[in-house]
C-alpha cells in the first residue's frame, strides 16, 4: 500500500493498529501509522488527535500543537480534543501558545462550564487547583486538613472516610483521605483514592500530584512521571508538580527533557529556593556549568546560606570551572549546615582525590558510605582512589549489598562496577568479570544505544569536511594561542599523555573541557546536533570560523588567567583535526593509540557519568565504535596528514623517555626532566584514572585483556572481522 492509494478500509485498518501499539505500549511505532493515515487524508480529525497526544509525550511541542489545533478546528464540539489541546499547551508552557489556544477556546462549540475550567488553568487555578468539594462543609475539611497537618492520620482516615460517605462527590474530600492512606503505608488504597479524585474532577493537579509522589515511593518512575506531566497539564505553574518532575527527569540522566520545566519553575516562582536548585542542577548535567553557578548562586542567596543542597551542587559548578578552594569553601559550609549530608561529604572526598590528596579523602568516602550504604555510586567512586587489598572487608561488605533484591538497578551498577575494581585488584579475574558484565549488562538495560546514532555521526561530519582545501587556506582574526590537543579513544592513554605534557613549567593542564569539538559540531551540524543536516565547511563564513577560536581561547583565558600553554583532553577532537588547525593554527594535537582489546575492555570495565558513552556497556558496540575512531583518524592522515602526531601507548611505558621526549617535542616545547615526574605534578586530575595517574609509569596495564579473552570473545570477533588487530 502507498499512502495515495489508501482506500477508507484500509485507513480504518491502520487506525486499528496504531490504537493497538498505543494500548501496547509502543507510541513510537503508532506514530508512523498515523502519520500514513494524516497524509492520505489530512481531514481525519482521530489520526490527528491521537498524533498529537504522542508528539506531546515525546516533548515534541511544536508538532503536537499544530495536530492539536487542526483536529480542534476539525471537531470544534468534540471536548476531547480541546481537553488534549488544553493539556499540551499547558506542558509547552509557552505564554504565546496558551493565548493561540485560548483565543480559538472562545468558539469552540463545548458546554459553558467546560470551557471555563480550561479556561482557568491559565488564569486563576494557574498554580493551583479548584477541586469539586462536593458540597462537603468547610468546617468538616478544615479539621481533615488539620488533623493531616498534625501526623494524625488514622483519625483523619475515619473523619474523612466518614465524610465521604455522606458526600461522595467531593474529589477534595477523596485527596485528603488518599492523603492519610499514603502516610499510613496503605499505598494501593491511597493510589486507587487518588484515582477516584481524579475521576471526580478530571483536572485536579493535586490529586494527580499526590499519586505521582506515591508511584515514585514504589519505585514505579514511569507512572510516577505520568502523574507529574498530568498534574502540570491541569495547573501549569504548580511548583510541587513541576520540581518533582524536574527532580525525576534530572535522576532518569534526561536534563534535556527537565530544562523547560525547570526555566518554568523559576519564571512562575522567582523566589522558589528548589526551583532554583533545580535549575542549577538540570545544567550542571547539561555540562553548562557557568548556567549552573548563576542559578545555584540565586539558589544560596534566597536561602541566606542555609541551603546545603544549593552550597553543594554549586561547589560542583564551581568545580568543573577549576575553581577547587572555591568548591571546599562551599562544601564546607554545605557541611556546616548539614554536618551528616552524605553527597557533599562524597563530593568533597572526590575533589580531594583528584587533587591527589588521597589520605584527606578517605575518612570522609568511609564516612558517607556509613551515612548511605546503599549507594553504590558512592562506593564505586571511594574503590576508584586506591588500592583494594585481597582482605579488605570492603569486598564482602559490597558483595552482601548487591544480593539485596530490593536494591534499585542504579545502584547494583555501582556496585557492581566497585567489585569488579576491588577483586580485579585482589587478582581474583573471574569473579571480576562476573560483576563488570554484570554491570554493563544493567547499563545497558536502562540506556538503551543504537550504532546507527554514531555511524550517522561519523558520516555526516565527513560529508562536510572531506575535500576541503585545508592547506591552502587561512582564516583571517584567528587566535594565535598555543593550546595542545590530546585526544583518542576514551581510557587509551590520553590522561597520561597529558599529564606527561603538563608537568612541563609552562603548561596547565585544563583536563577534557569537552568545549571546542561541541562548538565546531554545532557550526556543522544544524538541528541541535542532528546528524542529518549537515552544512558543508566550505559554505561557512570564514568569520563564523573564526568567532568559534576566539569564543574557546576566550573561555581557556578566563578560566586559566596567565596560562602560557594550555592543555585539553577533550576525547572528541579527533572528529575534527582539520578544522581545529584551521580556527587555532598554532594549536597542536596529539592522538593516543592503543591495541583496542586493552582499550575497550578497559572502557567495558568502567562507569561513564549518566548519559555519556552509551555504546560502552556492550561488548560488540565497542569493537564497532573503535572501528569508526580509526575511520576517522585514517579520514585526517589523508585529508590533513601534518595536522596531527600520534602516539602509541605501549611503545611510550615501554621506552618511556625516548616517548616522552618525542612528545613533548611534538607539543611545540622544550625538553624539561620534570615531564619524566609526571606521577609528582600536583594538579587536578578529573578522571577515571585518578589513581593510576599518580604513580610512577608501568606497563602493568599492558596486554591485560588477555586475562579475560574468553569473556571478550564477542568484541575480538568483531575487531577481527573488521581488520583492527594489531599485527
Amino acid at each position: 500500500m502507498t499512502t495515495d492509494l489508501l482506500t477508507a478500509a484500509d485507513l480504518k485498518a491502520l487506525y486499528g493498529q496504531g490504537l493497538a501499539l498505543v494500548q501496547a505500549g509502543k507510541p513510537e511505532q503508532a506514530l508512523p501509522l498515523f502519520g500514513r493515515i494524516i497524509e492520505a487524508n489530512p481531514t481525519l480529525a482521530e489520526a490527528r488527535w491521537q498524533a498529537a497526544k504522542i508528539l506531546a509525550d515525546a516533548d515534541q511541542f511544536d508538532r503536537a500543537l499544530d495536530n492539536a489545533a487542526v483536529a480542534a478546528k476539525l471537531r470544534p464540539a468534540e471536548p476531547a480534543v480541546w481537553i488534549t489541546w488544553a493539556d499540551i499547551t499547558a506542558l509547552d508552557g509557552r505564554r504565546e501558545m496558551e493565548k493561540t489556544f485560548l483565543d480559538a477556546l472562545k468558539a469552540a462549540g463545548i458546554n459553558a462550564a467546560l470551557r471555563l475550567r480550561l479556561q482557568d488553568r491559565f488564569g486563576a487555578q494557574r498554580k493551583a487547583s479548584r477541586p469539586e468539594t462536593g458540597a462537603a462543609p468547610k468546617a468538616g475539611l478544615d479539621h481533615i486538613v488539620a488533623l493531616l497537618d498534625k501526623e494524625a492520620f488514622g483519625p483523619a482516615q475515619a473523619e474523612g472516610s466518614a465524610l465521604l460517605k455522606l458526600h461522595p462527590k467531593s474529589a477534595l474530600l477523596a485527596n485528603l483521605l488518599a492523603v492519610a492512606l499514603g502516610a499510613q503505608g496503605k499505598t494501593e488504597q491511597a493510589l486507587a483514592g487518588f484515582q477516584h479524585a481524579s475521576r471526580l474532577d478530571p483536572f485536579y493537579a493535586e490529586a494527580f500530584l499526590n499519586a505521582g509522589r506515591e508511584h515514585e515511593r514504589l519505585g514505579q518512575a514511569e507512572a510516577a512521571l505520568r502523574s507529574f506531566r498530568a498534574a502540570i497539564a491541569s495547573a501549569p505553574g504548580n511548583e510541587p508538580a513541576l520540581h518533582a518532575y524536574v527532580v525525576m527527569r534530572n535522576q532518569a540522566s534526561l536534563p534535556g527533557r527537565a530544562l523547560r520545566y525547570a526555566e518554568r519553575l523559576v519564571a512562575e516562582h522567582p523566589k522558589s529556593v528548589q526551583g532554583w536548585v533545580g535549575l542549577g542542577n538540570t545544567l550542571t548535567l547539561m555540562r553548562d556549568y557557568v548556567g549552573a553557578e548563576v542559578a545555584l548562586s540565586k539558589a544560596v542567596t534566597l536561602s541566606r546560606g542555609k541551603s546545603a543542597e544549593a552550597l553543594m551542587l554549586l561547589a560542583q559548578a564551581v568545580s568543573h570551572q577549576g575553581r577547587d578552594d572555591q568548591a571546599l569553601d562551599f562544601l564546607d559550609r554545605a557541611l556546616a549546615q548539614k554536618p551528616d549530608y552524605s553527597m557533599a561529604l562524597h563530593r568533597k572526598a572526590t575533589i580531594l582525590q583528584m587533587l591527589g590528596r588521597f589520605k584527606d579523602a578517605d575518612p570522609l568516602f568511609r564516612r558517607a558510605l556509613e551515612l548511605a550504604p546503599t549507594d553504590g555510586e558512592m562506593w564505586r567512586g571511594f574503590v576508584t582512589g586506591f588500592k583494594v587489598k585481597p582482605d579488605d572487608p570492603i569486598i564482602p561488605q559490597m558483595e552482601s549489598r548487591i544480593e539485596d533484591q530490593a536494591l534499585p538497578d542504579r545502584a547494583r551498577v555501582g556496585f557492581a562496577f566497585a567489585l569488579g575494581k576491588a577483586l580485579e585488584d585482589a587478582k581474583q579475574y573471574d569473579r571480576a568479570f562476573t560483576y563488570i558484565r554484570q554491570a554493563n549488562e544493567t547499563v545497558r538495560k536502562l540506556n538503551p544505544y543504537d550504532m546507527t546514532q554514531r555511524r550517522d555521526e561519523v558520516a555526516a561530519v565527513q560529508q562536510a569536511l572531506r575535500g576541503f582545501d585545508w592547506a591552502g587556506t587561512s582564516v583571517p582574526g584567528v587566535s594565535d594561542a598555543p593550546v595542545v590537543f590530546v585526544t583518542g579513544m576514551p581510557r587509551s592513554g590520553t590522561t597520561l599523555v597529558e599529564q606527561i605534557i603538563a608537568s612541563h613549567s609552562r603548561v596547565t593542564g585544563a583536563g577534557e573541557l569537552a568545549l571546542l569539538q561541541t562548538a565546531c559540531q554545532k557550526l556543522l551540524i544544524g538541528g541541535g546536533g542532528n546528524s542529518a543536516i549537515v552544512r558543508m565547511l566550505a559554505n561557512v563564513p570564514v568569520a563564523e570560523m573564526a568567532q568559534v577560536g576566539q569564543d574557546f581561547i576566550r573561555t581557556l583565558t578566563d578560566r586559566f588567567p596567565g596560562a602560557d600553554v594550555i592543555t585539553d583532553k577533550s576525547i572528541s577532537t579527533y572528529m575534527y583535526i582539520g578544522l581545529v588547525r584551521l580556527i587555532l593554527p598554532k594549536s597542536r594535537i596529539i592522538v593516543v593509540r592503543r591495541d583496542p582489546r586493552d582499550t575497550l575492555l578497559s572502557i567495558y570495565r568502567n562507569r561513564f557519568p549518566e548519559g555519556t558513552h552509551l555504546y560502552a556497556y556492550d561488548l560488540q558496540d565497542l569493537a564497532h565504535y573503535y572501528a569508526t575512531f580509526v575511520e576517522m583518524v585514517d579520514f585526517w592522515r589523508a585529508e590533513a596528514p601534518d595536522a596531527f602526531t600520534e602516539v602509541q601507548y605501549e611503545t611510550l611505558v615501554s621506552n618511556p623517555e625516548h616517548e616522552s621526549r618525542r612528545l613533548i617535542a611534538a607539543a611545540g616545547l622544550e625538553w624539561q626532566d620534570a615531564c619524566l615526574n609526571f606521577h609528582q605534578t600536583t594538579r587536578k586530575v578529573d578522571t577515571l584514572s585518578v589513581y593510576q595517574v599518580r604513580q610512577p609509569i608501568s606497563g602493568g596495564s599492558v596486554k591485560a585483556w588477555e586475562r579475560y579473552e574468553a569473556d571478550l570473545t564477542p568484541m575480538i570477533d568483531v575487531l577481527r572481522d573488521r581488520g583492527l588487530l594489531p599485527d
